[in-house]
């Protein structure tokens, strides 16, 4: 077994089953790592010869899309290897070991009157204890939800930390005409629409509890912001004051943080949508926008054009001390900062194009994860491990998602349309 960083390992158990401590650890914070290689073979049913491999395929994908495993491919899978049963002494963990599986994952379907039971078993294969169990149930439409749910629990085992494999974002498609938002599951399905004013709304943003979501929308005409419901589509709040506005962050469940640019004046404020009242956070000449805060609310970090061109500034919320922290280039935007508070992640001008960089929240060790086409809008997952942003390559834009590192880029596959503006539904 390959030795990793020491890692303390949680281990589930739903069922009867008495597992030993597994053996497998990551460290998911270091600039580099070894993946652990996991085989997935086609996970059985109660009807012989007919696996539901659908499910063990969409396991792999999202195992694959986390950037912590290297999954086996299937075509080293022998028919023999397929027929082992699910109890350790029905399995050869030496052949598993000769293909590099580090660890093994077995699944049980039953399929009864529309409900969907399955059993998944993940054995260590250096000494075959039972690293994992768990039993999950839900209804037979709802599978690839079942399926997200377990890629998150193996992740979770392995790292210490639950995966996003079953997290939904929202995010703006169109085209240059028509552009609404919309809401999807990771990896595509579920996709629907939150707007359709058959106008140009953008810049999504949705509240701590995902109950809100704010966006910029010409649907009457000109640039106004609404807050509706998520589920309902039931407006709450509008801003129709002249001008700009564009939507940035929430600071709580019910209070948003957004820009007003009116003449040559840009103020940032922040808005309860319940009780409409309303705080003025930042005023001056110029550009002010993209505001979005540390996790304990204590700093805002904004763009300004103070200094000349866009950059990115730091405000104390409490002694009103304004720091300008990005330096390198003309061009720095959309900043987002990691919900463990230590990273800021932004849109900068690297070599005359648009990358995504990330730096200390000072400022110090800022550094750039993609390379060409035109990036932007990047924001963190809520485990602070992901970054999602939108990548213009060619004629399209598309959404990708990648380790706060800058390893293991997946481009989604979202909708048929251009998509960008991406953002985390808690």
């Amino acid at each position: 077994m390959v030795k990793y960083f020491s890692l303390l390992l949680a281990v589930f158990l739903a069922f009867s089953a008495g597992p030993a401590a597994g053996k497998v650890s990551l460290d998911v914070y270091g600039q580099a790592y070894k993946k652990v290689t996991i085989g997935v073979p086609d996970f059985k049913t109660e009807t012989p010869g007919r696996p539901r491999n659908d499910m063990n395929e969409l396991l792999g994908q999202d195992l694959d899309m986390s950037g912590f495993f290297v999954v086996a491919p299937r075509s080293l899978i022998d028919a023999s290897m397929i027929a082992e049963g699910m109890d350790r002494k029905d399995i050869r963990f030496e052949g598993w070991r000769s293909l590099g599986v580090e660890l093994l994952c077995k699944g049980k379907v039953q399929d009864n009157d529309g409900s969907l039971a399955l059993e998944a078993y993940v054995y260590d294969t250096s000494d075959g204890t039972l690293f994992f169990a768990k039993r999950y149930r839900t209804k037979r439409e709802e599978w690839r939800r079942l399926v997200h749910r377990l890629a998150d629990d193996i992740i979770l085992a392995v790292t210490g930390e639950k995966g996003i494999m079953g997290s939904r974002i929202v995010f703006v498609g169109g085209d240059g005409r028509r552009k609404e938002v919309y809401v999807s599951d990771l990896d595509g399905s579920g996709s629907r629409k939150l707007t359709d004013y058959g106008r140009i709304s953008l810049s999504p943003s949705v509240s701590p509890d995902g109950k809100y979501l704010a966006f910029t929308s010409y649907r009457e005409g000109r640039p106004n912001l609404y807050v509706i419901e998520t589920e309902t589509g039931r407006q709450v709040w509008a801003n129709r004051e002249e001008g700009m506005k564009i939507s940035g962050s929430w600071l709580d469940r019910k209070t948003l943080a957004f820009s007003h640019t009116s003449g040559r004046i840009s103020t940032i404020y922040a808005e309860d949508v319940e009780s409409k009242s309303r705080k003025t956070l930042f005023q001056k000449e110029g550009i002010l926008t993209s505001p979005n805060f540390t996790p304990d609310g204590r700093k805002m970090v904004f763009v300004s054009d103070m200094f000349g061109g866009p950059q990115i500034f730091v405000k104390d919320m409490v002694s009103n001390e304004v720091k300008r922290i990005s330096y390198a280039g003309t061009y720095n935007t959309a900043p987002s900062v990691s919900p463990k508070g230590d990273l800021i992640a932004f849109g900068c001008n690297a070599g005359g194009g648009l990358e995504i960089c990330v730096m200390n929240t000072d400022g110090s060790n800022q550094r750039i994860l993609t390379d060409g086409g035109i990036n932007d809008s990047p924001q963190f997952s809520p485990d602070g491990r992901y970054i999602l942003y939108s990548s213009k390559k060619g004629n399209k834009t598309g959404i990708y998602l990648m380790l706060f590192n800058g390893e293991n880029k997946r481009l989604l596959k979202l909708i048929d349309a251009d998509e960008s503006q991406p953002r985390f539904l808690p």
